[in-house]
């Protein structure tokens, strides 16, 4: 298992660092645009579309397994901190399965809709400018997809060895 966890692990920072790289190349994209259009009068086809369809879901969705696997999603606390730390553990365990159940259908979903956007070659037009947006659809499926592993790999641990102290630690 440590070896799958290791690989996991790989994983989720490359996708995170992509998404890093995505929120960069975002930034720079955008203030070019603005300089060639209110200096140069000439404004960058198409940028509009890649930032909504590309660069914001690499941002949105990839970072996820990371923000899971580092227990950084947010959580209120405010009944369950004065329940015994083995009910606490339980509706942990609980609420990993949920969301592991929210998470694999929205992969799954995610991905029957990006392969119909494939099949009908999804694009949008901007400036006279044809740009392909069914390759962005498989973002989605790939974060959710990402995060449902994390989270199988969270709840194994979770059942199967015994879990840090604290239910802010990271369990793997």
């Amino acid at each position: 298992m440590g070896l799958t966890f290791r690989l996991l692990g790989r994983v989720i920072d490359l996708t995170t660092l992509v998404a890093g790289l995505a929120l960069v190349l975002m930034m720079t994209h955008i203030a070019i645009d603005v300089v060639a259009k209110y200096i140069f009068q000439v404004p960058m086809p198409g940028t509009i579309t890649v930032v909504s369809n590309y660069y914001m879901i690499l941002v949105a969705f990839l970072p996820l397994a990371f923000a899971e696997r580092r227990n950084g999603q947010i959580s209120v606390e405010v009944v369950t901190a004065a329940l015994p730390m083995r009910t606490q553990r339980g509706l942990n365990v609980a609420g990993m399965v949920f969301c592991l159940l929210v998470f694999s259908a929205l992969a799954w979903q995610g991905w029957i809709e990006a392969g119909r956007a494939q099949q009908v070659g999804s694009f949008e037009i901007e400036q006279n400018t044809k740009l392909l947006t069914w390759p962005a659809r498989y973002l989605l499926p790939l974060g959710c997809g990402l995060i449902a592993l994390t989270l199988v790999a969270k709840i194994w641990v979770a059942l199967t060895r015994r879990p840090p102290q604290s239910l802010d630690e990271p369990f793997f």
